[in-house]
């Protein structure tokens, strides 16, 4: 407010009598929009406090607090720690340096580490100054008389040798970071400058033992060609062995293609897609545009949310209901006849009864806006209210039998699922999948392990289970709520960094690739406002960002220079500042490109696509490109065989020269279809014809068992992989109609532990209760163990920090209902409040049987003679004998998928209950072993 005091006070031009100009007026709107936010952000920060709410900055700025106001605090804190190592200091902010400083500053024996080069979070506030700040806030203190001590800047190491890149590619990576250095070259040593925004390093050299390594520079007409190109080198790569390795089975090269924006991923997806090359998108920004993510939301929202018609139509119209446009034109007719209906019966003019027959004169004498239909029809409403058959419309249309079926199916299944709306969110999407054959569908794509083609589904899953953790709210609404912001806001949340996959090549941001490294990196996209981004970053032309002179790292940033005399001179200012934040920005584009490049043990492959998708003009190369040019002089880098050169490029789309003409619907199969030439598009085609030749095999083949006549001859015909599979599939075919025979009882192919727990007591009401489930009401008990395993969770995940006690408005009233408290005391005057988990919320799961267990084992700890012992924490009261040997089967599935993921003979794992509420610790000693394990599932399954 004292701002837009201030220049509102100010003349548009000092000296001269001058109305303010267009430009005046857009600043000064856009300082009360700051005002605004100001406000907004003060009853922000009071709704946190009243919900007992910290998020991540809070807590470090509550941190640094405790560490000035509380010298005891950071004198226990160095006691504890005699020595300090700061890893990854680049990515650090300045709360977090000033936190630090606090803790350690005073001599203490504190180094950092960290790539100023690297600095690539500059919007979360990290940066690249914080390690030549480090100097300064973290002085070597030489006591020269007692009581007196001089401090002198800390001193600075350079680690300049890289041992993962090809030397190639390591002068690509030093020739795109020198004008980093260049820039920093007159700002003095560090600890000598009053500024760290730039800063200069020495360029890295190849390990003694580096490999060659190649650079691949591409220039596309288009980014459908450029793409094009990508799939083809990654075929070629797969199959090279870049490690000479002669060990079988030989290991496939990792590879990621690394997008600066998502936006580029569909391109590239389309097309791996069509080429059936193995792909993962890492991210749930990416993860929300997958085709089983896209259909398992759209089916949250049906269910969620009688309005969502959109989301109904992305399953009508979806690979497996494929309900036409004759059909859909139909039900819509449906849908808007009962909104009319349900109008009239509103109005007091009642049609009465079910039968729509008599109505059709009503339905067309009547004038109803279409508008008004439209918003008052639901198509998934409509789902549960299907016609009977024979109805016809005003209209003249009506839904043929197919179409009929299995929308009644489809209905049929939503209804089923909406029984589950109850239920934990991630049993419902586990529920979900299952009811949409979503395990089977991706379980069935070429070239894809089962673990790999899940990846998708178990992130989501992932996802979920974490939004259970930090949501106040854990309805269906609110997580689709959450998804839509993630989506829209944030384009995507954060998953836990993946691991590099040899299985499939890795499609991710080259921000979500820090710290990762591959074979071959693909780096497409290099176009000039692309990558660099052209994105306006200054805080002064929005309300998004949070005003530069406010920041801690200030010193390091450019800065609006607002001591004017008048409003124009504020209008020149920021041009300047303008200016300034473009170069700024550039240096972080150029950090970001250098991390991108030195991600590439042995291939760096860096193109530009000239047009982008529908954009009307040329894209320029990026110079992040160009100026890797030298190289291919020097034949340290090579061209691309099918890169075009910039007199050669098309002076117009070719990707809107031609407008793309499929017809719809399709066979999903097979993929669209060009009708003015009949060509395929997207897929390769062929795919029907052998889909429908092993379905008719197979068919065969079960046709012939039931009528207990010999089958087609094994592997008649096949090549050796193909008659293998069909040698297994007989064999499951034989087991499922001996199971058929004895009786009609099925197990989900995955089960909790509790479950299997509950098959060893009660068999048939375990079965009964799959059949038809009922959602269960949360009772106090599970509330109260949910709460007590999160309050554990975070004593282990916090051990070793400070121990700030309670914040004010945390939830005391939740704590005392729950007897939180009691359970929290009895805990820390436990043995295992004194011990440290080797793993906590460890997810496990083995086979046993015909069914995959699933479990978590809330702790794990590593016991002095090399054992594991596996500690499950229960906040209710000790069963009885009988009912211990019932609950101790939870243990002996904990032991032994323990045991088989560690690799350890079972006698080595114990396991434990403890009882908090008695402070008692169980070990049953006779836990069931693998065979018995397996007899509660066969029992089951037996009846």
């Amino acid at each position: 407010m004292q701002r837009l005091a201030e220049f509102e006070a100010l003349p548009y031009a000092a000296g001269a009598k001058k109305n303010p100009s267009q430009a005046a007026g857009e600043l000064g709107a856009m300082l009360r929009t700051r005002a605004s936010v100001a406000e907004l952000v003060g009853r922000y920060a009071e709704a946190k406090r009243a919900r007992g709410a910290l998020d991540f900055g809070d807590l470090v700025a509550l941190a640094a607090r405790v560490a000035r106001e509380v010298p005891l605090a950071a004198e226990m804190e160095r006691q504890r720690y005699k020595v300090v190592l700061l890893d990854e200091f680049q990515d650090t902010s300045h709360a977090q340096l000033v936190l630090f400083s606090r803790l350690f500053g005073d001599g203490h024996a504190v180094t950092a580490v960290g790539d100023p080069n690297q600095s690539i979070y500059g919007f979360r506030g990290a940066s690249a100054g914080q390690l030549f700040h480090f100097v300064n806030e973290f002085p070597v203190c030489e006591d020269i008389q007692p009581g007196k001590a001089s401090r002198r800047p800390a001193p600075v190491s350079y680690l300049t040798t890289a041992w993962r890149n090809g030397r190639n590619i390591l002068a690509a990576a030093n020739l795109i970071s020198a004008p980093l250095s260049a820039a920093a070259a007159q700002a003095g040593p560090a600890g000598q400058r009053s500024s760290s925004a730039a800063v200069e390093v020495p360029a890295l050299r190849p390990s003694p033992a580096a490999v060659q390594g190649r650079v691949v520079i591409g220039r596309f007409a288009t980014d459908e060609d450029e793409a094009a190109a990508i799939a083809k080198d990654l075929r070629r790569f797969r199959a090279t062995d870049f490690d000479g390795s002669s060990s079988e089975p030989r290991i496939q090269p990792a590879m990621a293609v690394l997008c600066r924006r998502r936006a580029q991923m569909e391109c590239l997806r389309k097309e791996f897609e069509a080429a059936g090359i193995p792909y993962e998108i890492v991210g749930l920004g990416g993860l929300l545009d997958t085709p089983e993510i896209v259909d398992l939301v759209s089916t949250l929202r049906v269910l969620a949310d009688p309005g969502r018609s959109d989301s109904l139509m992305r399953l009508l119209a979806g690979a497996r209901w494929r309900i036409g446009p004759a059909d859909l034109m139909a039900f819509r007719d449906w849908s808007a006849f009962l909104a009319r209906r349900r109008g009239t019966v509103g109005s007091g003019r009642g049609l009465g009864g079910n039968d729509p027959s008599g109505d059709e004169e009503a339905e067309a004498a009547d004038v109803v806006i279409e508008g008004d239909i439209t918003d008052a029809a639901s198509l998934v409403e409509a789902l549960d209210w299907l016609p009977k058959e024979g109805w016809t419309s005003a209209h003249g249309r009506s839904l043929t039998p197919p179409a009929l079926e299995r929308l009644q199916r489809l209905g049929s299944e939503l209804r089923q699922l909406r029984a589950l709306m109850g239920e934990d969110l991630t049993t419902l999407l586990g529920e979900v999948e299952r009811a949409m054959l979503l395990d089977i569908e991706v379980a069935a794509r070429p070239g894809f392990s089962i673990h790999q083609a899940r990846r998708n589904l178990d992130a989501f899953q992932d996802a979920a289970a974490g939004f259970l953790q930090t949501s106040h709210r854990v309805d269906v609404l609110a997580f689709l709520s959450w998804l839509e912001a993630a989506a829209s806001e944030e384009g995507g949340l954060d998953v836990p960094p993946a691991d590099v996959n040899h299985e499939a090549v890795q499609l991710l941001t080259v921000h979500a690739s820090k710290g990762l490294e591959w074979d071959v990196v693909f780096v497409p996209g290099l176009n000039s406002g692309a990558f660099p981004s052209s994105r306006d970053s200054r805080w002064s032309s929005g309300s998004a960002a949070l005003p530069w002179p406010l920041r801690g790292d200030r010193a390091d940033l450019p800065q609006w220079d607002l001591d004017q005399p008048d409003q124009k001179g504020w209008l020149d200012a920021e041009k300047v500042f303008k200016a300034d934040v473009q170069a700024h920005g550039e240096a972080e584009e150029r950090r970001l490109a250098y991390v991108a490049y030195t991600r590439a043990k042995h291939v760096l492959w860096v193109s530009s696509g000239a047009w982008v998708g529908a954009r009307g003009g040329m894209a320029e190369m990026s110079p992040f490109l160009a100026e890797l040019a030298p190289l291919a002089e020097q034949e340290t880098a090579e061209i691309h065989p099918g890169s075009v050169d910039e007199e050669s490029l098309p002076q117009e789309s070719p990707l809107t020269r031609e407008l793309e003409v499929a017809a719809w619907p399709y066979d999903p199969l097979e993929g669209p279809v060009d009708p003015r030439s009949g060509n395929r598009l997207r897929l390769v085609p062929g795919r029907r014809e052998a889909m429908d030749r092993a379905a008719g095999r197979l068919l065969a083949e079960i046709a012939a068992v039931q009528a207990g006549t010999p089958g087609l001859p094994a592997g008649q015909g096949l090549r050796p992989q193909a008659a293998g599979w069909e040698r297994e599939a007989a064999l499951l075919l034989e087991r499922r109609l001996r199971r058929a025979r004895s009786r009609d009882v099925h197990l989900p192919g995955h089960i909790s532990a509790s479950t299997l727990v509950d098959l060893g007591e009660d068999a048939e009401a375990v079965v009964q209760r799959l059949r038809r489930p009922v959602p269960r009401e949360p009772g106090m008990s599970a509330r109260k163990g949910t709460a007590f395993h999160a309050w554990v969770e975070e004593y282990f995940g916090t051990a070793g920090m400070l121990d700030l006690g309670e914040a004010p408005g945390s939830d005391n009233h939740i704590d005392e209902a729950y007897g939180l408290d009691d359970m929290v005391a009895t805990f820390k005057d436990s043995r295992w409040a004194h011990r440290s988990p080797a793993y906590v919320e460890v997810p496990v799961e083995t086979r046993i049987g015909d069914v995959v267990v699933r479990g978590r084992i809330d702790a794990v700890f590593r016991d002095a003679d090399g054992g594991w012992d596996l500690v499950d924490w229960k906040t209710g009261r000790r069963p009885s004998a009988g009912q211990l040997k019932t609950k101790s089967v939870q243990l002996a599935v904990y032991r032994l998928a323990w045991a088989r993921l560690k690799g350890v003979p079972v006698e080595e794992v114990r396991a434990a209950f403890f009882y908090v509420a008695d402070n008692h610790v169980v070990r049953p000693h006779d836990l069931a072993s693998d065979a018995e394990l397996e007899g509660i599932v066969a029992a089951a399954l037996a009846g």
